[in-house]
């Protein structure tokens, strides 16, 4: 095959690349993820920020619960988002200051899973293994609490 053809087959899959229709979500760290990268996990997407104590006190909890999720059998990624919409080096400093240890989206997914904006901080999202929205939960949650959740 020569070069036209090989350029070719490069710009074909450019375009199937471009025409997904999965958007995908920039996170703290410069990547970007799309939620289909999970399937088969159940995802804990949870909405903070750095003035909510409740929120402060969450943190280890979310920062453990994928361990905890494995040591029993469970799938499970954790996602932040930040309330307050920060982004860049404000977001990194809030994130070091809080020992944040999961990824936090800096694009906010919420209108792809046709959610409503958070009223109660902090605010959990379960969405289960085929992606659909299973429970909004208000106020803090546990390691323990989260993983009932998703068991039952």
């Amino acid at each position: 095959m020569g070069r036209i053809g090989v350029l070719s087959i490069f710009l074909a899959c450019l375009n199937l690349a471009a025409c997904s229709s999965e958007p995908s979500f920039r996170v703290a760290d410069g990547s970007l993820l799309r939620f289909s990268d999970f399937h088969g996990e159940w995802v804990v997407l949870n909405y903070w920020a750095e003035w909510c104590a409740p929120c402060r006190e969450e943190i280890p909890e979310l920062n453990e619960l994928r361990q905890q999720g494995s040591e029993r059998g469970v799938e499970i990624r954790v996602l932040g988002v930040n309330y307050d919409g920060l982004q860049g080096a404000d977001l990194d400093a809030v994130m070091q200051r809080m020992e944040i240890e999961f990824p936090v989206l800096v694009d906010d997914p919420r209108e792809s899973f046709r959610i409503g904006r958070a009223e109660v901080l902090p605010m959990t999202v379960l969405i289960d293994p085929q992606g659909t929205v299973q429970v909004v939960l208000s106020g803090p949650q546990t390691a323990e609490s989260l993983l009932t959740r998703v068991e039952s």
